[in-house]
This record gives C-alpha cells, sequence and structure tokens, in this order.
C-alpha cells in the first residue's frame, strides 16, 4: 500500500498515533496475566464476602496494570505529545514490575518492605496519570488549526483520569490510617471533631470512597477508548448523536460520583437511600453509578450500529470481530454488576446487606464476591486487552488464530462467567463460575500470544494488512 494511501486511512479511521508504546503494551499484558495467574494460585478468591487485606492487595497487583495498559493505550491513540515517551513507557513497566511485586508479598497491615515497595509503584504511576493529564490538558489549549478539536470521548476520559488520582489520593490517605494510624495524619483530629466522625468511621468511609469511585473511573475510562477504538471519531448524524449522548451521560454520572465520594470521605456523609420501601431502596450513589453504566451502553449501541469507515470491512477484520467481544463484555458486565445488585437492593428484607439472620444474607454475600471478581475484575482486564489488540489489529483481516481463539474464548468465558453467578447466587454452587473464571484467564493467555505473536515478534504485521489503497 502506498504511503499517500497509509495516510488516508489514517485519517479516516483515527488510526492510532506514534509507534514506541507497542513493546509496553504487550510486556504490560504479559505481566497482567502473570499477575493474575499467581493470585489464582495464592489466594482463595471463591469466599463469598469482601475482599480481605491479602485479596485486596493482589486485587492492586492486577487492576493498577490494567490501570497502566489504559494509560499506554491513551497515549498511543491521542497525539498528545507527551515529552520523553520513552521515558513515559519505561515508567509504566517499573511502576507494574514495583506494584506487582509488592502486592504478593504485602499481606499484612502496618509498614513493611513490600508495602514500600508497592507505595513506590504506585506512586509512579499517580506520576504517570499526572503527566497524561497535563499533557490532555496542554492539547485541549492547542489553537493550532492542525490540531483535531477536543470530542466527548476525549472529555470522558479527562475526566476519568482526573477522577482516578482523586480516588488513588483517598486510597492513599486510607493506607497511612492503616499503616500509622490516624493519629499521625497533622490536624486530622480537628477535621474529626467537627464532622463528629471516628478514626474507625472515617478510615472505613476513605476505602469505600476510594474503591467504589476508582472502578467507576477505570470503567469510564475504558468506555472513552472503547469509542475512540471503534471510530467514533468517523460517526456522523444520528450515530454520531447516539455516541455522543452516551458519553456525555457517562461524564456527567462519574463528575457526580466523584462528588459525592469526595464529600462522603471527607465528611461522613452518607448519600440518601431512593424508592425505599421498608428496608429496601438505591442509595443515591448507586443510581449515578448505574446511570453512567447505562450511558456506556448507549455509547455501545451507537457504535455496535455504526458502520467501519469507508475502506474497511470490519465484518472482515479481527477488529470488526473483537467488537462484538467488546459490546458482549459491557451488557454482560452491565447483567452481572447493576442488575443484580438493584434487584437485591430492592429486596433487602430477603438479603439484609448480607448480615444475618437475613434468610438471603449468604446469597447477598456471594454476589458481593462473585460481581468483584467477575464485573469488575476479570472482564475489566479482558476489556483493557481486547482493546489492545483491537488497536494494534487496527485493519488485519480475521485469519489469525490467536486473536480468534482469544476473541471466542473470551466471549466463552464471559457468558460462563455470568452464568455462574447466577448459578452461585440462586443455589451457592460455583463450579461454574470457577470454570468461566478459568476460561477467561485462558482467553488472556491467548490475547497475550496474540501480542508477542504481531506485535513483539512481527512489528507491524497486521497493522495495515488487508487495507486497498
Amino acid at each position: 500500500m502506498t504511503t499517500i494511501a497509509r495516510s488516508k486511512v489514517k485519517e479516516i479511521t483515527g488510526e492510532p498515533n506514534g509507534e514506541i508504546a507497542d513493546t509496553a503494551i504487550f510486556y504490560t499484558v504479559f505481566l497482567i496475566v502473570l499477575a493474575l495467574i499467581l493470585s489464582f494460585l495464592t489466594i482463595h478468591w471463591f469466599a463469598p464476602g469482601d475482599f480481605g487485606y491479602s485479596a485486596a492487595m493482589h486485587y492492586h497487583g492486577v487492576m493498577v496494570p490494567v490501570l497502566i495498559l489504559m494509560y499506554l493505550l491513551a497515549q498511543k491513540m491521542f497525539d498528545l505529545g507527551i515529552p520523553s515517551e520513552r521515558l513515559y513507557t519505561a515508567g509504566a513497566i517499573l511502576a507494574i514490575i514495583l506494584v506487582g511485586t509488592g502486592s504478593i508479598f504485602n499481606n499484612s497491615k502496618g509498614i513493611s518492605l513490600a508495602a514500600v515497595v508497592q507505595i513506590t509503584g504506585l506512586f509512579i504511576t499517580d506520576c504517570l496519570g499526572v503527566i497524561l493529564l497535563a499533557s490532555m490538558a496542554l492539547y485541549a489549549l492547542k489553537k493550532e488549526e492542525k490540531t483535531k478539536k477536543p470530542d466527548m470521548a476525549f472529555w470522558l476520559l479527562f475526566a476519568s483520569i482526573s477522577a482516578i488520582l482523586m480516588a488513588a489520593s483517598l486510597g492513599h490517605l486510607a493506607g497511612w490510617c492503616l499503616d500509622l494510624g490516624t493519629r499521625s495524619i497533622p490536624g486530622l483530629n480537628a477535621l474529626l471533631e467537627t464532622t463528629n466522625m471516628n478514626p474507625k468511621g472515617f478510615q472505613s468511609d476513605l476505602v469505600t470512597s476510594h474503591s467504589h469511585l476508582i472502578v467507576a473511573a477505570l470503567l469510564s475510562g475504558l468506555a472513552a477508548l472503547t469509542a475512540r477504538c471503534f471510530w467514533y471519531q468517523s460517526n456522523t448524524g444520528w450515530k454520531k448523536r447516539v455516541c455522543n449522548l452516551g458519553l456525555g451521560v457517562t461524564l456527567i454520572a462519574l463528575l457526580s460520583a466523584t462528588a459525592i465520594y469526595t464529600i462522603c470521605a471527607i465528611t461522613g456523609w452518607n448519600p440518601p437511600v431512593l424508592f425505599t420501601s421498608g428496608p429496601s431502596g438505591i442509595p443515591l450513589d448507586d443510581l449515578v453509578l448505574t446511570t453512567g453504566e447505562g450511558g456506556i451502553l448507549i455509547t455501545m449501541a451507537g457504535l455496535f450500529l455504526s458502520p467501519a469507515p469507508t475502506g474497511i470491512k470490519s465484518s472482515r477484520t479481527i477488529k470488526g470481530t473483537i467488537k462484538i467481544a467488546v459490546s458482549l463484555n459491557w451488557v454482560l458486565g452491565f447483567a452481572g454488576a447493576v442488575l443484580l445488585g438493584i434487584y437485591i437492593e430492592l429486596h433487602e428484607g430477603f438479603y439484609g446487606t448480607g448480615l444475618p439472620p437475613a434468610p438471603g444474607a449468604i446469597n447477598d454475600s456471594i454476589f458481593i464476591r462473585a460481581h468483584l471478581l467477575y464485573a469488575f475484575f476479570l472482564l475489566p482486564t479482558i476489556l483493557a486487552v481486547s482493546l489492545a489488540l483491537g488497536i494494534k489489529y487496527n485493519h488485519a483481516r480475521a485469519r489469525g488464530l490467536w486473536p480468534m481463539l482469544f476473541v471466542w474464548t473470551s466471549i466463552l468465558g464471559m457468558v460462563l462467567g455470568l452464568a455462574g453467578e447466577l448459578i452461585w447466587f440462586v443455589t451457592k454452587a460455583d463450579s461454574i463460575f470457577i470454570i468461566g473464571m478459568s476460561v477467561m484467564i485462558i482467553s488472556l493467555v491467548a490475547g497475550m500470544i496474540s501480542m508477542w505473536r504481531y506485535g513483539i515478534k512481527n512489528p507491524g504485521e497486521a497493522d495495515h494488512e488487508g487495507i486497498q489503497p
């Protein structure tokens, strides 16, 4: 294909900018898969209820690299002009290694070598986010004619990174309280007295606000990258308006959630419960998060109904097949976390927020663990890897063994995962859920091999294959 034709395809499709991130993205995926496999060998993930300390640290060991993968994909997809991109990608790999290593050995509260290693990795991760956010701000302020105007996906990603940094700050403060105690924080006693909070309640509110906000922000950022990955910027007419509507709804919900969780963490305020009936009802923050996820589904409807840009037969490309898996990922995640969660909240008289002597307490505890593992652990991981492959195989025809194995295995695993969650929730039998999780991990291995096969071993082989000049 000629240089002119390549440039034309890039203009039409919004092909990712830059070439130096491929190796860093592959090693990020490799380290994510390694951390995930190690965690399933050492942590008893399938115990009902919330995560304990060790499981939470292993969760960070996987999800922080997923967050960094999102940063690297954003760097590759937007021409942000990040200074010293080699140093940026090197910092990303270093952060993943430090966080992953620290998470494996950080099994108890308090200061330890493992905790210091993990905290160092988290600090570097924060720096990566600040650099990316600053680069996006400078990009938005440019007034050059050649600079494309930031779109709704850009602003959602910007808000997502901002919310992630806010949530990270709350998490660091919670970690400080856990390791050193609340008395070691200057001025905190005055805040607690003013807000009538006790140290234990303050610490609990920090953890809750951090965990809820950072998951919502990560999913919102991945939604923004999903829109860019599947040609949102080339849409016109009603299809573009549908996508903008969905992204706008998610953006408003994320900004609202950021405000709510920040206030909750600092003041101890509890969001009101809406649609109450006895002990049942939907808390305001859950309603906001549900709205944000609904916006993502609207966006996916606009993307799924949109054909590929002129010059690309998406049904014949690997990326077109990945689009199906990504759409299913969002739908199944909504069903496994939001729909089932709302059902439980509207029947709290039976489920009792997971506390005995409520007859459905154990079922609620099973849901807590199942949706954390499925909707907020493995699904976002598969989604991030799917987007990485979608960018890499931007125009490649659907004939590669490993990428197609990844796509269809991930679809099988996601379907089994949701079926297993529902069966575990209703019958207390977790075998189907465990099988689904195992298949999803196998799919990630196939995705990693795909990136090695075409991204490292044969760089550039898949990028433009199948496009006619």
